[in-house]
Formats: C-alpha cells, structure tokens, sequence
C-alpha cells in the first residue's frame, strides 16, 4: 500500500514527506526514557508508524497520542500490558471523577472524595500529637488504596498545609510553632512507607529482590528523603526490586554501588538547589545499560543532558515501570 502526500499524489516509497518525531524527541515530549519507548515497541507494538526518507522510524501524532495515553494509565497503577491492551483497543479505563488506582487491586482514591477525608482525619491526628491516630489513618489508606494515591492526594498535601502552618507561624523572634507537628507526621509517613514497602520498623531492606531493579539515593548533601521512600514504596508495590540507600550517599559510594549491582535505573533525589550534583549525573552516565534519572525540585530543567527529570511520583513509575529489571 502506498502513501498519499499532502497534495493528495501518491508517494511509492511508502515514506512521509513530513516523517514526525525521532525517539529521542518523543521520550523528551512524553517525560520517559527512550529505552522505554524501545521497549514498549518491542514488547507491545506501540511503536513509530511513520518512515522517513533515510528509511528512519518516526512517531506521528496518531502515535504521540496513543502512548501519551500509555503514559497516563501506567502512572495511574495500571500494569504495563494492561495499559498496553486497553491503547491498542481503543478503549477507555477512566470514566467520571479523575481517580488514582491501585495496581492489581482494582480499587481508587477519587481526588475530593475520600482523599479529603483521609487528609482532614490525618491533618487533625497530627495537629493533636497524637502518633497512633496518624499510624491508623496512613496504615488504613495505604492498605486501602495503595501508596501512589495516598501519597499523592493525602500524604502531600497533608505535608504541604503543615509546611505552611509552620512559615506563617513566625513571630518577631524568629520562633515558629508546629515545628513539632510537622516532624511527628514525618516520622509517622516515613514509619508508614517503610512497612508499605515491606521493612519493617527498623527500615532493614527485606524488601529488596534478585535482580538489577531500581538504586534510588539522593545526593551527598540531601537529607530529605520521605519522597523518595515514597517511590521506593510504590515500586515495591509493583514488583520492581530496589536498593535504597537513603539521605547523603557520597559520589564514590554511589558510583561503587553501581558498579557492583548494574541496575536497570539509577534515581538521584535533591530538594534544594544547593544540594543538586550535575557532576554525579554526570559520572553516572558512565554506566553502560543504566537510564540516569533525577528526581525533585532541587534539578534544573533539563538536569543534564541524557537525563531525564522526574517531575512527580506518578511520572516515576510510567518512566520506571516499564524497564527490564531482570
């Protein structure tokens, strides 16, 4: 079969005068890595449709679209083949009220409806010290529904409103209140992710699988790290073994884990500008077979070049879900 032109005469080579989008552009505009797209081609037929004059593949529209689409279903908690089957027919797995769903559990969190009452229950418990009231409400939530929408429509903006309570709360000494609120909670969410990731209370890495899986650190001079034990959480969740490695690795420790464990992903968490390390990306992309990934606001956009920014807990997983961990 042959391909019309724009002009409506027919192009016998089959190739498009106007072939679309490289690889490389398409991971870029969809926020995953190219090995991703590689392999959801190879894997499930969602590959570039078009062919250009060099005889190239190329990414048209039609096809941005239907893997703009795989992205959303997979950062919702859809398995990967799941998502792939329901693309490739065309049909729609979210109907009404947007919905954060729980992978192989079938179950959502639907934003303004049970999100609002978990926060309010959760933003309360806190506000009264009360550590076993917040346990109940995370642990109930996290079992219910899983950790992607819990930490996304609960835990976060539970966070963020205590953050702001803290800020506004200044006096003209400089002293703020519900600085003791604000890191109860945090002990609570970092004790509520480590048992949703299988560790346990004394955070030991029996979650931790054979395999290449995902190394997730942040950089030498970071010391926040609840969103990072969120992604390591929800990975888990999905299968996806892990090493994690905490607050403050120093470059050599992390460049010596790397070598020693080849992982399929690397994922670098800064917060703050100041703690952000160009130079460790930049040493990481030395590892043959290991996508470099940076995680939080503390990166420029883009990071690096060869690096992808993960810009939310949500684009994690529809950028890492998908890569080999065997």
């Amino acid at each position: 079969m042959t391909a019309p032109s724009r002009s409506g005469r027919t192009n016998p080579s089959g190739r498009d005068p106007e072939p679309g989008l490289t690889a490389g552009a398409a991971a870029g505009r969809l926020g995953v890595a190219a090995t991703t797209l590689r392999s959801w081609d190879r894997r499930y037929g969602l590959g570039a449709s078009r062919v250009s004059v060099g005889g190239h593949r190329r990414y048209s529209p039609a096809d941005m679209a239907r893997l703009q689409r795989m992205c959303t279903l997979v950062a919702d908690g859809a398995p990967v083949a799941e998502a792939a089957r329901v693309v490739l027919d065309g049909t729609d797995a979210h109907t009404g009220e947007r919905a954060v769903s729980r992978s192989g559990g079938g179950h959502t969190l639907p934003v303004g409806v049970h999100a609002d009452h978990h926060a309010r229950g959760l933003a309360r418990a806190a506000m009264r010290l009360d550590g076993a009231a917040v346990r109940d409400v995370l642990g109930r939530a996290l079992t219910e529904f899983g950790v992607p929408a819990v930490w996304e429509a609960v835990i976060q903006p539970v966070l963020y409103g205590m953050g702001r309570k803290w800020e506004d709360s200044a006096d003209n000494t400089g002293s703020n209140r519900y600085v003791e609120v604000e890191h109860l909670l945090s002990e609570c969410v970092l004790a509520a992710l480590l048992c949703a990731a299988g560790h346990g209370a004394q955070g030991a890495l029996a979650g931790e699988a054979p395999g290449r899986g995902v190394l997730l650190a942040c950089t030498e001079r970071e010391l926040h790290t609840l969103p990072l034990h969120a992604l390591n959480a929800a990975l888990i969740e999905r299968g996806i073994p892990t090493r994690m490695f905490g607050a403050a690795l120093p470059p050599d420790a992390l460049a010596r884990a790397v070598d020693r464990t080849r992982p399929s992903a690397v994922v670098l968490w800064s917060q703050h500008a100041a703690t952000a390390d160009p130079d460790t990306l930049h040493r990481l992309h030395r590892c043959p077979g290991t996508t470099v990934l940076a995680a939080g606001a503390g990166w420029g956009t883009p990071p690096g070049p060869g690096t992808v920014r993960l810009t939310s807990l949500a684009h994690a997983l529809a950028v890492l879900a998908p890569l080999p961990t065997g």
